[in-house]
């Protein structure tokens, strides 16, 4: 057979033998990516694993602990097999706490396993060959990327403990050292190196698990607590509970009752013998009622108080207690009575945990607090029934807060226990003594005399008393009735009284306005007196100016006329020596009748034509005569009227002026 016959025979064979090559090595290739991890199965030629054991390592068959990282690979096939998984990825606000699927049993007693280095479990291999645990572990992957073997190890996210402003973070430890039976809060580990913990260090706040137990940490509550910010706790092995911090308002002061420190031990003692005076003035000679000084390892209360502020307090490991320290107020009323005034309070009284005291709503405001009791009901003297509404004003100095909460373990023990029944039996009493007019009466009195006993009680208890008012006394109204008709007859008579007084003033006033009313015309009166004196004094001025006027003008008339006379006189005897004297008088009548001044005929003559001498023709005539006189006028002649017959009318004619120059 010829060498070309056997090539032709073993090319088939050829072929066969290059296609499988070909595809085993198809097949063994494995391109690992820079975001995946190869994770390797062993099926063959290798050495068993030991009884119990689950990740292969050295070329043991099974799921091998070492990975692939990024980059091209060939396996056989029919031996291995490979897994490729993305890489963990943890968030910037998560952390990732892992568990391992193999590993040395854990410690009795222990719940998380010890860091090992592990290249933060990213090398498998070296976690197992380094004595790592199985189960839950103490360290944890803080935000990144690892290339992990997620079949040796489970991951789990889980978000950071994150504390806001005005938060803070209580931690309880699920590891570590069993804490006593005689303590609450577990005592702080040991943070510098000792003999006995030589690998003690700071746990960076809890971040550093392993830090924590190497130093010794103890299970349960612990003192230290978070502040705000941003912490990467394992959850496993701590539980971060956030709780708001502790906010003392102003006028408030916080005792603190620390629960840090182990139970204190108490020596057997016989019980105290009771005093057959007790009083309020009794000192304190309990144990328990003394106060501890500000240790922070042992047990009880503080005597320094708090002041206002806010604190990041821990609050299982400080109780916290408000006292007071401004005016407390303490009411005894009713605020169902109609009649009651309002105070300055709610109008409703709400039901309230007195765990949350002080009581901060929108009714209430900061350093203020309301103690509400119901009106104190009384029985006076002569048998009625009273009902008293009181406010008492009571204060506690910081200095003495303690004191108060070591005594009396509230603020409410004290008013329900100590104020509320001495101001009760107070007013009881004094009420018991007297009517109930006169307990009314003497209100001022009452406050008085109960704000001193208050004083000087309330002092035995370091509590002062600032001030105590009687805001109303309800009265039974058959009482009141004939008290309140005998005071409307007093208050009449003094209403007439003063009625009386208001008329007497009103006239007097009445008086005083009519005089202002007609002063204008007083005035004016004076200036009219004044007005006529001067024109008196003007008329008589008047009077002797026209006397005078007239003494003179007479006196110049009389000289003209004596000067006229005597001309004329002249002239009469010059015209008596030249004509004589006879016929100078009979010139001066013509000149007279000329003038008109005397008449020598008569205006109207009648005449009735008989004898003159008879009586009835002498009346007829006389009264023709005057009706025409009435009838006629000298300056204008009217026409008489006709005559009977045989009468005659005849006027004279008017004589004429003479001139005297004919």
């Amino acid at each position: 057979m010829s060498d070309a016959d056997v090539l032709a025979a073993a090319l088939p064979l050829l072929i066969l033998v290059a296609i499988v090559f070909l595809v085993i090595l198809v097949w063994g290739l494995f391109l690992i990516s820079q975001n995946q991890v190869g994770i390797l199965t062993r099926k063959m030629g290798g050495r068993r694993m030991p009884p119990g054991q689950v990740i292969a390592r050295h070329g043991e068959v099974g799921v091998q602990s070492a990975t692939l990282m990024p980059g091209l690979y060939f396996r056989m096939p029919v031996i291995w097999t490979v897994m490729k998984v993305p890489v963990t990825e943890v968030g910037d606000a998560n952390i990732a706490t892992v568990e391992s699927i193999d590993g040395r049993p854990l410690p009795k007693g222990r719940l998380l396993g010890d860091e090992v280095e592990c290249n933060q479990f990213q090398d498998a291999e070296k976690f197992l060959d380094g004595g790592g645990y199985k189960g839950p572990q103490v360290a944890i992957l803080r935000p990144g990327k690892y290339r992990i073997n997620t079949i040796a190890f489970n991951i789990k996210m889980w978000t950071a403990a994150h504390i806001n402003s005005e938060q803070v973070g209580v931690l309880t430890a699920q590891d570590g050292q069993p804490l006593p039976s005689r303590f609450i809060v577990a005592p702080q580990p040991t943070l510098v190196p000792t003999k006995e913990r030589p690998n003690a260090r700071q746990h960076n706040y809890f971040q550093d698990g392993q830090a924590f137990l190497d130093s010794g940490g103890f299970r349960g509550p612990q003192l230290d607590t978070l502040q705000p910010g941003r912490y990467y706790v394992n959850p496993l092995l701590f539980n971060v509970d956030v709780k708001s911090v502790a906010d003392v308002p102003p006028g408030f002061v916080a005792v603190l009752r620390s629960n840090v420190g182990e139970e204190l031990d108490r020596p057997d003692a016989k019980p105290v013998p009771v005093t057959d005076s007790p009083n309020f003035d009794q000192t304190v000679t309990s144990s328990v009622e003394t106060l501890l000084t500000p240790d922070r390892g042992r047990r009880g209360i503080w005597q320094t108080p708090v002041a206002p502020g806010k604190y990041n307090l821990n609050p299982i490991a400080f109780t916290a207690y408000m006292v007071p320290t401004s005016a407390i107020m303490v009411d005894w009323a009713s605020s169902d009575r109609p009649t009651s005034p309002e105070m300055s309070r709610p109008s409703t009284i709400p039901s309230k945990d007195t765990s949350s005291y002080p009581y901060l709503d929108t009714q209430t405001t900061r350093g203020e607090s309301f103690f509400r009791f119901s009106q104190l009901k009384v029985t006076s003297k002569d048998g009625f029934q009273l009902e008293v509404d009181v406010r008492m004003v009571i204060r506690i100095l910081p200095d003495n807060a303690a004191f108060i909460i070591a005594r009396f373990g509230s603020v409410f023990n004290l008013i329900q226990q100590i104020v509320h029944p001495l101001i009760d039996s107070s007013f009881r009493n004094n009420a018991g003594e007297k009517k109930a007019l006169e307990f009314v009466q003497s209100r001022t009195q009452l406050q008085v005399e109960a704000l001193e006993k208050a004083r000087t009680e309330f002092a035995k208890y370091m509590v002062e008393a600032q001030n105590l008012l009687i805001s109303y006394i309800a009265v039974d109204e058959t009482l009141l009735k004939t008290q309140t008709e005998k005071e409307i007859a007093i208050q009449q008579q003094a209403q007439y009284q003063q009625q009386a007084l208001a008329e007497e003033q009103r006239i007097a006033v009445q008086e005083k306005t009519a005089r202002a009313n007609m002063q204008p015309q007083v005035v004016q009166a004076v200036l009219q007196v004044e007005i006529n004196e001067n024109n008196a004094k003007a008329l008589v001025k008047q009077a002797e100016g026209v006397r005078d006027s007239t003494r003179l003008r007479a006196d110049g008339d009389g000289a003209a006329i004596r000067t006229v006379g005597q001309a004329q006189a002249d002239a009469y005897n010059a015209q008596a020596i030249v004509i004589g004297p006879e016929r100078v008088a009979l010139v001066k009548v013509m000149e007279q009748v000329r003038d008109g001044g005397v008449r020598i005929t008569p205006d109207t003559y009648v005449s009735t034509g008989a004898d003159s001498s008879g009586g009835a023709n002498t009346l007829f005539t006389a009264y023709l005569a005057t009706l025409m006189a009435k009838g006629s006028s000298p300056a204008s002649p009217t026409k008489s009227p006709p005559l009977s017959a045989g009468s005659s009318t005849t006027s004279a004619p008017s004589a004429k002026k003479s001139d005297p120059s004919s």
